[in-house]
């Protein structure tokens, strides 16, 4: 059995209003307040944001606890008027996402987003 592999998480600004938020390691009860409360930091560092990108590539375990941390991120961003979208998600934790019926939370197109596309 491996240890617990600690979050780590990091943000980037790859293009301007877009801002990579980057996880690793395991996203559970002990850990979810570390991304909680960077993902508040990187909003406030960047208030022009409106497009944060979780990348999740290296995420390697999620719980429920940070699933709740996932929930708050998506609220905090919403909040700040920007869209969330989790990128290079694992198959586990697309199935933690269905099986708990948040995977249209985090994937479907958010109404401001459709009305975005349809006035284009």
């Amino acid at each position: 059995m491996t240890p617990p592999s600690p979050l780590a998480c990091t943000w980037t600004t790859p293009r301007p209003r877009t801002v990579r938020l980057t996880v690793r390691g395991e996203l559970d009860y002990d850990s979810q307040h570390l991304l909680v409360r960077t993902a508040r930091e990187m909003l406030a560092a960047h208030p022009e944001c409106r497009s944060v990108r979780l990348d999740c590539g290296e995420l390697g375990f999620c719980d429920s606890s940070g699933l709740a941390g996932l929930l708050m991120v998506s609220r905090l961003v919403r909040s700040a008027g920007a869209s969330l979208y989790l990128d290079n998600r694992s198959a586990e934790l697309d199935r933690l996402l269905r099986r708990t019926n948040l995977l249209d939370h985090f994937t479907a197109p958010t109404a401001e987003t459709t009305h975005r596309r349809q006035d284009s």
